[in-house]
């Protein structure tokens, strides 16, 4: 076997090698960060955590068996994980019970984030693709946990960094998670298993609400 024919068979786990490398190195030079400016507290070590299990699901998912060919559609997704980088360096404004309140959403949504992220395991995906489809765990409750955590953990940043930027992006973000459920919904429902799917679990974020 030549190295093209190789790198063509591999290719997948090879992005997915490539990323586990640049998401470990960034978490690594986060703690770094976080711990040589004396600022490791619970909600700096929650967010570590969730981007541990993160790296090493990146590592581990399965191949997955079809993929949404659209390029816009994948421009959404893409754009909606890496959102978050959009939030870093604002500073914080609230002082009190408003920074006590951000401190709690934000360990809760990084707490939910993990267990969102350990509920998919190796389903889990960058783009809209198929892999295996979850149906139990929090997505017995609603479709896109892992979505619904992301926005609330930025809810959690803006409340202490209530700045006109990171209000701007809150609601740029979050319609773009929004959007891409959307059309993941649309994507995945040419499965006949998620079909069935949705029927049983009717609501995207919040249970009996949306």
């Amino acid at each position: 076997m030549n190295r093209e024919n190789w790198i063509k068979q591999h290719q997948e786990q090879l992005v997915n090698f490539y990323l586990f490398l640049n998401f470990f190195a960034w978490t690594c030079w986060q703690a770094y960060k976080a711990f040589s400016e004396h600022r490791l507290d619970f909600v700096e070590c929650s967010f570590l955590a969730q981007n541990i299990v993160l790296t090493t699901v990146v590592l581990i998912r399965k191949p997955q068996k079809s993929m949404d060919k659209n390029i816009f559609n994948q421009i959404i997704a893409t754009v909606a994980f890496f959102s978050g980088a959009l939030f870093m360096g604002q500073p914080v404004t609230s002082a009190g019970i408003l920074l006590k309140a951000s401190t709690v959403i934000t360990i809760a949504a990084n707490f939910f984030g993990i267990l969102t992220l350990l509920n998919l395991g190796r389903s889990f995906g960058i783009l809209i693709a198929v892999r295996r489809i979850k149906t139990k765990g929090l997505y017995g409750i609603i479709r896109h946990p892992m979505y619904g955590t992301d926005i609330l953990l930025r809810i959690g940043y803006i409340t202490s960094h209530l700045t006109a930027f990171s209000i701007v992006a809150f609601i740029l973000t979050t319609a773009c998670y929004i959007y891409r459920a959307i059309l993941e919904e649309k994507f995945l429902s040419q499965q006949p298993e998620y079909q069935e799917y949705m029927k049983k679990v009717k609501y995207r974020f919040i249970p009996y609400i949306f």
